[in-house]
């Protein structure tokens, strides 16, 4: 079985006939090179969806129709291309990653996977208080899901969604202020940053993106001068 026919069976019997948001490896992506490429997986955990609307859709179905145009998933695709095109040399400015031909290049080369902590109730604002106490009851589904991808990196988009993923995962990674955390205990590099769909974010947005990808780079370059 695929990653994301794991992540179906573990859903369906997780929620039954409860109606959630499919999500996972985006079908339109390089899908098959999340099998293949330990060093491709790359994932973007949200909150929850922005609308109850959205329940018994699948996210890995949206394509470059869907997602363009669409703050949530231009900023996510920026993101995705900043860190694919990190090198000793530096790493993308923003300006240049949310342009639409490195948008469409980055979805049709790189795999990647998204997933909502709350997959089951839609609303376009997520208090933190709620969330964490969400996380907490389904810790262990959280859990499983992460297992099943075998990220290497996890981006965590919004406040207290490192610290829902983190518990769910054993509060292994280090609770420190910075914009990325290491988990030396399961060997994958967390992104602590804002939300994608931030409403009149401005600076905000751009500080999402290069804030964790500037610490990414020196912590890099730091290695590989040590």
């Amino acid at each position: 079985m695929t990653t994301n026919q794991l992540l179906d069976k573990l859903c369906q019997e997780y929620f039954g006939t409860t109606p959630y948001v499919a999500d996972g490896i985006f079908y339109g992506s390089a899908e098959g090179r999340w099998e293949e490429d330990a060093t491709a997986r790359i994932l973007f955990v949200m909150k929850q969806p922005n609308s109850n609307d959205l329940l018994g859709e699948d996210y890995r179905e949206y394509g470059l129709d869907t997602m363009l145009g669409n703050q949530n998933w231009e900023q996510l695709m920026a993101r995705l291309y900043g860190i694919v095109h990190t090198t000793a040399s530096g790493y993308p400015a923003y300006d240049e990653a949310i342009r639409q031909e490195h948008l469409i290049e980055i979805f049709s080369s790189q795999p990647f996977a998204v997933t909502n902590i709350n997959k089951q109730d839609g609303s376009g604002t997520t208090d933190t208080r709620s969330l964490k106490a969400y996380a907490r009851s389904h810790a262990d589904f959280i859990r499983k899901q992460i297992l099943l991808l075998r990220p290497r990196i996890i981006v965590c988009c919004g406040s207290g969604v490192f610290d829902s993923v983190n518990a769910a995962m054993g509060e292994t990674a280090p609770q420190t202020g910075n914009w990325t955390k290491y988990d030396e205990v399961l060997n994958i590099l967390y992104f602590d940053t804002y939300h994608p769909g931030r409403p009149m974010a401005g600076q905000r947005l751009v500080d999402a993106y290069e804030m964790p990808l500037r610490e990414y780079y020196n912590n890099w370059k730091k290695n590989e001068d040590a």
